[in-house]
């Protein structure tokens, strides 16, 4: 069996003494140039933690964390979990109503919050949290009474010496299977569930990952995706365990930080590879002329390599066109990525492929909360598109059938895991615990996919998001989504057709490839909808032109009917969760008025 690089987090906190004046974080935040050494983050911890403890906080205490990317972030999470309390983390836009549920369903005595904003509103609905005993602001100092702030906190702790052998007893009582975070549900379904991971479930995979990606001191990494998030939050501890750097980013700047910081490694989620891949296309659109032609033509022949698909010329043409154009895309990136990975969803395989072909080297890799996060990732040496890897070591994956029995290779079913990475459970819900999770140790993921006689794993769509068709067809969205959104003109698609008769979608077109061929005067955009003919004739027809059985379709799969949204679907909208995944009983609900005049 894997062992983790440290049992537990006070154990992972010990290793950074030898670290001393390394920088760890160039950047306490996305837009600071403040740095941060190896030696600040442990002393800083060290005093935040005193200070909890002199607040009263002590193993298996909940205490939230509703905050985003940044140097407090990382210091409350650490400082809290070295004690044995158990963190509850959220974002700061996080809705009021979400929010206090998570809060109290989790029992959190103390909370972590971004500003004094999030902190007003904890204290006027302080009725509703009557567990909730003190707040906290990640900052130097709070204007609100009875607000704690987290410098005077660090201040407090830093000059309490007498605290010190406290401190080390606490850390000394912490074990691997304590509870380490209880990490909610990201908001795709209707009922939030608080995911328990433990100690070793988080840094069992850490170590994983690390053993299986070759991550070392020398890796810096790019972080963009929300902490909250365990995808995020892994990738940060493994630049910590490894002893790398650590950059913090947002999704504006997700360019220039790349060309600027150059990181060795980026992880992030579909959506962002989707963005990077068509803001290549809409440079060569921009440019135009030779340029522009050489760099789109680029473009297609790496796709055509990637997949296996070209011919002899084609490949001769890629090789050609490789030191001419598209070494200045991956100068334009930074030009020392050697990890790129893909996760929290499904990666459009034109997406997949062309990058690859371009030569980013691009990871695609699986997981879920439950898993802490990830069960499977592809191999730099195994790295063909389409698939997600091999489980990780000491990670079985395997396709069922609904009677439970294992799939033959090739069949797809469920995919059930099992590992040292899978959940506690569901907290303070054990029916839920129950559906998914055997005394035996699988995990019932939901995710439809097969497992190829090379022991790779292939994802197909999401169990709870197959559409029924009134005939009876089952439809798996995602699928039909990515081949929608290979058309140059679609920036965002949503299958919808629950009992309809043939299936639907919503659409929101890529604003600056369509005005290339149809000028804004002829949008004709009303409530809210895209209601111009000329937009429909020509969607009709990327839509007839893609989804054919060439390309994998069954008549099922045919997109019948359609409607083009005016504004894309956004994390500030409320219609894709902060990693971007689409909220899809949402969209459903808000755009019901739209789906059914599609298909009256």
């Amino acid at each position: 069996m894997l062992e983790a690089a440290a049992p537990t987090f006070p154990r992972l906190l010990d290793q950074l003494q030898a670290r001393g004046q390394r920088v760890f974080l160039p950047r306490r935040g996305a837009h600071s140039a403040t740095p941060v050494t190896f030696a600040q983050l442990r002393a800083d911890v060290d005093a935040l933690a005193t200070a909890l403890l002199d607040l009263g906080i002590r193993r298996g205490d909940r205490v939230g964390l509703i905050a985003e990317n940044r140097y407090e972030w990382l210091l409350a999470d650490l400082a809290t979990v070295s004690l044995g309390a158990i963190d509850v983390p959220r974002g700061s836009d996080t809705s009021p109503l979400e929010r206090n549920f998570i809060l109290n369903h989790s029992g959190c005595r103390l909370a972590f919050v971004e500003d004094d904003r999030v902190a007003r509103e904890l204290v006027v609905g302080a009725g509703e949290l009557p567990r909730l005993e003190r707040i906290v602001v990640l900052q130097e100092r709070s204007a609100l009474p009875n607000v704690l702030a987290l410098g005077e906190l660090l201040r407090s702790g830093a000059a309490a010496d007498a605290a010190r052998s406290r401190l080390q007893a606490a850390r000394d009582a912490v074990a691997p299977g304590d509870l380490l975070t209880i990490v909610y549900t990201s908001g795709t379904t209707a009922d939030p569930k608080g995911v328990m991971l433990t100690h070793h479930n988080v840094l069992v995979n850490v170590a994983m990952a690390r053993a299986v990606l070759d991550i070392t001191d020398q890796d810096t990494f790019l972080s963009v995706l929300p902490a909250w998030h365990m995808y995020e939050r892994t990738i940060d501890y493994l630049a910590l365990a490894a002893g790398g750097r650590l950059v913090y980013t947002d999704r504006r700047h997700i360019r220039e930080d790349l060309a600027a910081v150059r990181p060795t490694a980026f992880a992030a989620v579909p959506r962002i590879w989707e963005m990077l891949h068509d803001g290549v296309a809409a440079h060569a659109r921009k440019v135009g002329g030779l340029r522009g032609r050489l760099l789109t033509t680029a473009m297609r022949l790496s796709r055509e390599v990637a997949g296996g698909r070209a011919s002899l010329g084609q490949r001769l043409g890629h090789a050609l066109l490789r030191p001419l154009v598209l070494r200045k895309v991956l100068a334009g990136l930074g030009g020392r990525l050697r990890l790129c990975v893909s996760g929290g969803g499904a990666l459009p395989r034109h997406v997949d492929e062309t990058l690859l072909g371009m030569g980013l080297p691009l990871l695609n890799g699986y997981g879920l909360t439950e898993t802490s996060p990830v069960a499977s990732v592809r191999l730099p040496g195994r790295n063909a598109p389409g698939h997600i890897g091999p489980p990780l070591p000491d990670t079985e994956i395997e396709a069922r059938r609904p009677d439970g029995t294992r799939c033959a290779v090739g069949e797809t079913g469920v995919l059930w895991i099992r590992g040292p990475q899978v959940m506690r459970g569901y907290y303070e819900n054990p029916r839920k615990t129950a559906e998914v999770l055997r005394p035996d140790g699988w995990f019932d993921s939901g995710d439809l996919g097969h497992v190829d006689a090379a022991g790779n794993v292939w994802i197909t769509g999401r169990a709870k998001d197959t559409i029924v068709l009134a005939g009876g067809e089952n439809v798996e969205p995602e699928p039909v989504e990515a081949l929608i959104k290979a058309s140059p003109f679609v920036e965002q698609a949503v299958c919808v057709g629950q009992d309809r008769k043939a299936l639907g979608a919503l659409l929101v077109v890529r604003a600056d490839a369509l005005e290339q061929v149809l000028p804004r005067g002829e949008w004709d955009v009303r409530g809210g909808l895209v209601q111009s003919r000329a937009v429909h004739r020509l969607l009709r027809n990327e839509l007839d032109r893609l989804l054919v059985r060439e390309r994998g379709c069954r008549p099922s799969d045919h997109v019948a009917v359609f409607a083009v949204l005016a504004e894309p679907l956004s994390p500030e909208n409320g219609l894709l969760t902060q990693t971007l995944k689409v909220r899809r009983h949402v969209v459903a609900e808000r755009f019901a008025p739209v789906i059914a005049s599609m298909y009256a």
